[in-house]
């Protein structure tokens, strides 16, 4: 298992086909704070695809300029990256997370979830849709 720390989060691949990035209780969420843990998924080895959690605990400080930029432009980011999911545990987040997705669509699926445990199944079953079939289900 690989796991990074940043100044911001734990980014962590818990299996093959799962990386979870779960930042700091009480952090300040920037721009660069995100470029930062996104940049440490990338030191992981290999090549293949995996789906991702980030979760953000309802006591992260947002910075509103995160909305300005695309965190997703990058060919390395996309071609790692098979479907996306955001744990916002603080209501206020979830129209911002929202927000931001409507704004920069990604290549990939991606929801946004009020509780880690829904992120989960939902990425589950994305994963096991690809262990079986090769495709992602849905692409909801």
């Amino acid at each position: 298992m690989e796991r990074e720390e940043t100044a911001s989060a734990i980014v962590e691949r818990v299996d093959p086909d799962l990386v979870i990035c779960r930042y700091k209780h009480g952090v300040k969420v920037n721009a660069a704070a995100v470029e930062e843990n996104l940049e440490a998924r990338l030191r992981f080895p290999g090549k293949e695809p995996y789906a991702v959690i980030g979760i953000f605990p309802g006591d992260v400080d947002f910075d509103m300029s995160l909305l300005e930029h695309d965190h997703y432009t990058g060919i390395a980011l996309n071609q790692i990256t098979r479907v996306l999911a955001i744990v916002a545990e603080d209501e206020l987040f979830d129209p911002i997370a929202r927000l931001y997705f409507a704004y920069h669509p990604t290549g990939f699926n991606s929801r946004v979830f009020h509780n880690e445990e829904d992120a989960r199944t939902w990425v589950n079953a994305r994963i096991q849709c690809v262990r079986e079939t090769g495709g992602f289900g849905d692409r909801r």
